[in-house]
């Protein structure tokens, strides 16, 4: 029996990956641009993404910028910062966010 069907049906993998990801969201994230704490954040689809555990982002009412807080491998992470930095036409500012287990 293959190691997935281990671990459940597709359906319940997928549950258990939402939940996990859903674990790792920060309580805020801080602007890049104007330091404003960001409350409304949402998640990333990062299933196809290996490397990342979990990303989110966070659109500033304040500035109009837009603010990712992403999880995973330092590699992965420097790779999905570039294609941020692609999509957007423009150079991303690195941040941090509080760890989610100090809510």
């Amino acid at each position: 029996m293959g190691q997935a069907k281990l671990r459940g049906t597709p359906e319940q993998r997928k549950q258990a990956a939402i939940e996990k990801q859903l674990s790792l969201r920060p309580k805020h994230i801080i602007c890049n641009n104007c330091q404003t704490e960001l409350t409304d954040i949402n998640a990333v689809d990062v299933a196809e993404l290996p490397g990342i555990d979990a990303a989110f982002e966070a659109h500033c009412p304040q500035c109009g910028h837009d603010t990712y807080a992403i999880k995973g491998e330092k590699e992965a992470v420097a790779r999905l910062h570039m294609a941020i930095e692609d999509a957007a036409g423009a150079e991303a500012q690195a941040g941090s966010v509080p760890s989610a287990s100090g809510r």
